[in-house]
C-alpha cells in the first residue's frame, strides 16, 4: 500500500491513489461496513479496469467507456449486466476519491460528474402473500428450531436481521415489554487478517442513524416468545445475563447474521414457498401495518427510518387484492335511478 506520507501527483496510478484515499480518509471516519463498501468497489471493478493509469490521464471518456463495459458484463457472478445501483454506487466512490484529489492539487479536475449512468426505475420491493406468511407462521409456532425466534421476531417488529441478532437481554425491559434497538451487527472483510487467520469478522455498530435508534413496545406474541426464549436460554445455560443474546445459538452465543438468513432460505425450500431476501420480511411487516390502518408516519418510525419518505417509497405499495377492494369501493354521484339511461346514451 502507499505510504501516507508519499508526494502524490498527476503521474500517480489511480490504484496508488485510491488506496491511499481509502486508508487515509474513508476508514478512520467512515463505518466499517462503509469502508468495506468503497473498497469493494475499488478493488473488483475500478482497480482491475484503471489502476495502472495515471490519475493525470483518467478522462470523462475513459471513465465513459468504464462505466459503459461495467454496465454491459460487470456482473462478477455471471458476467452480465451490473445493476444500476452498483453501478451509482461506483460513480459515487469515483467522484469522492476525485474531489479530494482536486483538493490535495494531485489533479486539476475533477472528471466525474461529465460523465453519465443509466437510470432505471426502481425494483419493485419483495412482499409475502397472506398464504405464505400463514404457511410459514404455522410452521414457527409449531416447530422448535434455534432460528424461529429471530424470524418471529423480525415478522412482528420489521427489525433487520442485523439488529435481531445484536439483541441482547440488557434491551429488553419484561415487565414494560419495551425493547431497544440500538445495535447491528455484520459480517464483514477483516482485511487485517493475518495469513491463515479468517477472512471475515462479525463487526458490531451502532444502529444506522439517530431515528434507527428506538424503543418498542413488543406486541404480545412477541412478549410470549420472548418469555420462552429466556426460560430456555435459562435451562440449557444458566440465567440470562445482561451481556447474553436473546436469539442465541446451540453454545448459547450469538447467532450469525448470514446464517440467520441461509436457514430462511432453505425453510422457504422445504415449505415449497417462493424464495424470497430475509429482508422481505421487513417490507411485508410495513405493508401489513399500513393495511391494518396504522399510519405511515408511525410505521417509518418503527422501522426506525429517518425520513418518512424511505418508508412510503421503499417498503409499502398496495396489494392488488387491496387495489381491488377500493375500486369496488367506487360509485357514481348519480342515483340508480338517475344513472339508467346515462349508460345507455353513452353506449350509443
Amino acid at each position: 500500500m502507499t505510504g501516507y506520507y508519499t508526494v502524490f501527483d498527476e503521474h500517480t496510478t489511480l490504484g496508488e491513489w485510491l488506496m491511499y484515499w481509502l486508508e487515509t480518509y474513508v476508514r478512520p471516519t467512515a463505518k466499517p461496513s462503509s469502508y468495506s463498501h468503497y473498497r469493494d468497489n475499488c478493488e473488483k471493478h475500478i482497480i482491475p479496469a484503471l489502476g495502472e493509469v495515471p490519475i493525470g490521464e483518467i478522462s470523462a471518456k475513459m471513465l465513459q467507456r468504464f462505466f459503459n463495459e461495467q454496465a454491459r458484463t460487470g456482473n462478477l457472478r455471471n458476467h452480465g449486466p451490473l445493476s444500476t445501483k452498483s453501478m451509482r454506487n461506483m460513480r459515487v466512490v469515483l467522484d469522492v476519491a476525485f474531489k479530494q484529489a482536486v483538493s490535495e492539487d494531485v489533479v486539476s479536475h475533477n472528471p466525474v460528474p461529465l460523465t453519465a449512468i443509466k437510470s432505471c426505475r426502481t425494483r419493485r420491493p419483495e412482499i409475502m402473500t397472506d398464504e405464505m406468511q400463514e404457511r410459514l407462521e404455522r410452521y414457527l409456532f409449531t416447530t422448535r428450531n434455534i432460528y424461529h425466534p429471530g424470524i418471529v421476531l423480525a415478522l412482528y417488529t420489521g427489525l433487520r436481521r442485523g439488529e435481531v441478532c445484536a439483541l441482547r437481554w440488557r434491551n429488553y425491559n419484561e415487565a414494560t415489554g419495551k425493547l431497544t434497538v440500538e445495535q447491528t451487527v455484520r459480517r464483514l472483510p477483516n482485511y487485517d487478517a493475518a495469513a491463515g487467520a479468517n477472512k471475515t469478522e462479525l463487526v458490531f455498530n451502532e444502529v444506522k442513524t439517530e431515528s434507527s435508534e428506538r424503543t418498542l413496545v413488543m406486541p404480545p406474541v412477541v412478549q410470549q416468545m420472548l418469555r420462552e426464549q429466556k426460560c430456555r436460554f435459562a435451562q440449557q445455560f444458566h440465567m440470562p445475563r445482561e451481556d447474553d443474546f436473546i436469539i442465541f445459538s446451540k453454545a448459547g452465543g450469538m447467532i450469525d447474521p448470514d446464517n440467520l438468513q441461509h436457514y430462511f432460505a432453505r425453510l422457504l425450500c422445504k415449505l415449497g414457498l417462493e424464495h424470497v431476501k430475509f429482508h422481505a420480511i421487513r417490507h411485508t411487516f410495513a405493508t401489513r401495518a399500513i393495511e391494518n390502518g396504522v399510519d405511515v408516519s408511525t410505521v417509518s418510525g418503527i422501522l426506525g427510518h429517518a425520513d418518512v419518505t424511505t418508508t412510503t417509497h421503499f417498503y409499502v405499495r398496495p396489494r392488488e387484492k387491496a387495489m381491488n377492494r377500493a375500486m369496488e369501493n367506487i360509485r357514481p354521484v348519480l342515483q340508480p335511478a338517475q344513472n339508467t339511461g346515462t349508460w345507455n346514451r353513452l353506449a350509443q
